[in-house]
């Protein structure tokens, strides 16, 4: 099931002004933060990564999977997503614990040079 334009406006309005890019993925939404794969939109609920560093902050959210038998994640309910200073801190520090998307090299730099 698609995510509906109102949730995912509704999450960018809240995520505001992080520099949030949100991907289509699989039939629904990635979402990053300084090119920093933070959560997924499945199903209209937003999903943080779990991870240690942001384990108190995460701690009181319901747990769920984006997809059958995917890696539990924390469900971020319409309470927890209008507590902005707790949604930003959050999303920050689960950013920062991730690889960055590595840059699609640029036509001019992958071509090889003339002989």
């Amino acid at each position: 099931m698609p995510n509906r334009p109102e949730t995912l406006e509704r999450i960018l309005d809240a995520l505001d002004p992080l520099p949030i890019r949100l991907q289509p993925m699989f039939g629904e939404h990635a979402l990053y933060c300084d090119d920093r794969i933070f959560a997924f939109v499945c199903d209209d609920t937003l999903l943080l990564k779990l991870v240690p560093e942001a384990a108190e902050l995460t701690e009181p959210l319901a747990r769920g999977e984006a997809y059958p038998g995917s890696k539990p994640y924390g469900i971020v309910d319409v309470d927890r997503l209008g507590d902005l200073e707790w949604l930003h801190e959050t999303v920050q520090t689960i950013a920062a614990t991730q690889v960055p998307k590595p840059r699609k090299p640029s036509a001019a730099r992958s071509a090889k040079p003339a002989r």
